[in-house]
């Protein structure tokens, strides 16, 4: 089972951009003392000199987990910009 993202965890890059964050998340669901992020929560901006700096939303997450009525983030879920989230919880997982 793949680990939660939460704000904070690395996000992959694609070229030529530099690589996000994952940016917003639950404001009352925590994991490890960070807020989780879930399908809808965006990155952080990411762009670069041959870049337009933008920013986007996550598009999938858990199909069974929920965090205030949206699917939580794992490692490896997708941004509609084809970014994926890269790192999460050490230690708190949800199914896949």
């Amino acid at each position: 089972m793949p680990n939660v993202a939460r704000v904070g965890d690395a996000v992959t890059n694609h070229t030529p951009c530099d690589s996000p964050q994952c940016q917003t998340g639950s404001q009352n669901v925590l994991a490890n003392h960070i807020s989780v992020h879930r399908v809808g929560d965006s990155n952080t901006d990411h762009g670069y000199i041959l870049c337009i700096p933008h920013s986007t939303n996550l598009t999938s997450g858990s199909p069974d987990v929920y965090v205030n009525n949206q699917p939580i983030a794992r490692i490896g879920d997708d941004y509609s910009c084809g970014v994926k989230v890269n790192s999460g919880s050490p230690n708190v997982i949800a199914n896949s």
